[in-house]
């Protein structure tokens, strides 16, 4: 596969997220501009926020030949953004990624790769991921059904795990 080749192969698998995230009713979807390398300054710290109440989700999409996720393909600014962000109740913000080789897809808190940055963890390997370490690193599987290269997700038990989560806070 190519360098161009793989590009495309993020690019749509950024926007089959999107598109599932847009299929779960009353949920709003908002797409952030994707300047080529910080053209005119602008530095977005996710591919898009979501919105279905009562959380706001910010999310970046990556995606991986291979079974790790190497930190250094998170930005400073995404990383920072994202933990901004992630100190208002309420708010959920971190990584999905596509494990192409193990046909996995993973979301991933943006705490758990601070975690694992101040720790000096080079990447997100999925083949030492335990159920245990998910749990404890609020790791969550992303259930899909495999299609001809990619996979049809239904983001709403995604949502309503992480809504769970928010029951009970008045905001």
């Amino acid at each position: 596969m190519g360098n161009q080749e793989g590009l495309n192969r993020g690019k749509d698998f950024e926007k089959v997220i999107r598109d599932s995230f847009e299929k779960v009713p009353f949920t709003l979807v908002e797409r952030m501009p994707d300047p080529v390398q910080g053209y005119l300054g602008i530095r977005n710290k996710c591919d898009f926020i979501v919105y279905h109440f009562p959380c706001v989700y910010y999310i970046e999409c990556k995606s991986t030949k291979s079974h790790l996720l190497p930190l250094s393909h998170i930005t400073f600014n995404q990383r920072v953004g994202m933990l901004e962000a992630s100190k208002v109740i309420g708010t959920v913000a971190g990584i999905i990624c596509w494990f192409m080789s193990e046909d996995k897809t993973m979301f991933i808190p943006i705490q758990t790769i601070e975690k694992y940055r101040l720790n000096d963890i080079k990447s997100v390997n999925l083949k030492k991921l335990t159920k245990e370490d998910m749990k404890n690193d609020g790791i969550i599987e992303i259930p899909g059904k495999k299609k001809r290269v990619f996979f049809d997700y239904d983001l709403e038990e995604f949502i309503n795990f992480c809504s769970a989560e928010y029951r009970g806070y008045k905001l």
